[in-house]
């Protein structure tokens, strides 16, 4: 009568969406309308995406694909800090997203793939086995 009301599946995408949103912000990742923002990069949708997380000296070792086609060949010389935490959110259609966090928000980042991943692996992380 008043507006639509929402099925308990619509609550619970919402719900997902806003903690991801809050977990995304402490983890200082900028999400908004349903994507994974950063300058100069590719928007990544949320649904869909996966997050992996590297300290600096793990990814000092390896030059990845995205780093070259974001720098070209200068992804040689380019040194990561490694006082930060690089997080990368790879999209369902290709999409990639590079974000440099501070070391100390490692556990905040952490949350925020546990939240994202857990859902595309079908793991629940509200569930009462966890």
């Amino acid at each position: 009568m008043f507006g639509s009301k929402k099925t308990p599946e619509e609550k619970a995408a919402a719900a997902r969406m806003s903690k991801i949103r809050g977990a995304s912000a402490s983890a200082g990742v900028t999400m908004m309308g349903g994507k994974f923002k950063a300058p100069n990069q590719m928007d990544v949708p949320v649904e869909g995406a996966h997050i992996t997380i590297e300290r600096g000296e793990e990814a000092k070792a390896r030059i990845t694909a995205t780093r070259v086609a974001l720098t070209g060949i200068f992804a040689i010389w380019l040194k990561k800090d490694m006082n930060q935490l690089f997080i990368t959110i790879e999209g369902a259609a290709g999409e990639v997203l590079i974000q440099p966090v501070p070391a100390r928000k490692e556990a905040q980042a952490r949350v925020l793939a546990t939240l994202v991943n857990g859902e595309s692996t079908g793991i629940n992380p509200t569930s009462p086995e966890l």
